[in-house]
């Protein structure tokens, strides 16, 4: 299948780097992350055994994950940290100016951190400016990412363009077309909303509150990992990319 049917040459190239770049990264990204949620279960069930003879404490105590999973998360990095984000440790990430930024080295790589715990159905939303760097080159989110490198991602490009694709550990699968939306605003340093709601197959694609497109996989990935991406890739007559997300929340769906 010829994912770059359709596309504009320039936005061809960027997802080419993406396609590429990513698979062994985002791969190892969700290996580090889920041993690091199963440590933090072993720590806690080491914790929960020691103080077995208190029925209220055991009972306050469970796995982070799996509290996660139940209740969701909210960050706005206002403290100037972000709890339980695993990046790709390339140097890129901080928690900066009340943001979780991606300050890039301009190389075209593609950048992720993901969120460590797994969730099956929710609503998953973040927002995302690129303050510097090529207007073109993609940034978004990734959803039910798992340790095999299967995974969902949703990006715009601040030049008015969305897309979606299905991920395996060697092949992407296009869901949607790069699309331009007016429902996108465009330019560097303004904040668009991007959303997913995940309902078994069904996956509904939100920006600025505008239902962008409805997908039904017929293969679906049901649980996994969220995250963030960008792509680090610069114009000649800019500086290296800057990609600013910021009010990350995930509601699981009952």
């Amino acid at each position: 299948m010829n994912c770059f049917k359709g596309i504009t040459k320039r936005v061809c190239l960027i997802l080419g780097v993406f396609f590429l770049g990513s698979f062994m990264s985002i791969t190892a990204l969700a290996q580090v992350a889920i041993e690091g949620a199963v440590a933090t279960s072993r720590s806690l069930n080491e914790e929960r055994s020691l103080n077995e003879e208190n029925t209220n404490l055991n009972n306050s105590i469970s796995t982070m994950a799996g509290v996660q999973a139940q209740n969701g998360f909210s960050e706005d990095f206002d403290q100037g940290r972000g709890d339980n984000w695993v990046d790709d440790d390339s140097g890129v990430w901080s928690f900066t100016d009340k943001v979780y930024r991606m300050k890039g080295t301009g190389d075209g790589a593609l950048r992720a951190s993901c969120y460590d715990a797994t969730f099956n159905n929710f609503t998953y939303q973040a927002d995302v400016r690129r303050t510097q760097g090529n207007l073109d080159a993609s940034q978004g989110m990734i959803f039910r990412l798992t340790s095999n490198g299967d995974f969902y991602v949703f990006a715009l490009a601040s030049s008015g363009y969305y897309s979606a694709y299905k991920f395996n550990s060697r092949n992407g699968i296009e869901l949607i077309p790069w699309t331009v939306s007016p429902a996108i605003k465009q330019g560097v340093n303004v904040w668009n909303t991007l959303k997913v709601s995940c309902n078994g197959p069904t996956i509904d694609f939100y920006v600025n509150g505008t239902l962008l497109k409805t997908v039904k996989d017929k293969a679906p990935y049901l649980a996994g990992m969220v995250g963030l991406v960008a792509v680090d890739e610069k114009r000649t007559d800019q500086g290296n990319p800057i990609v600013d997300f910021d009010n990350i929340r995930l509601e699981s769906l009952r």
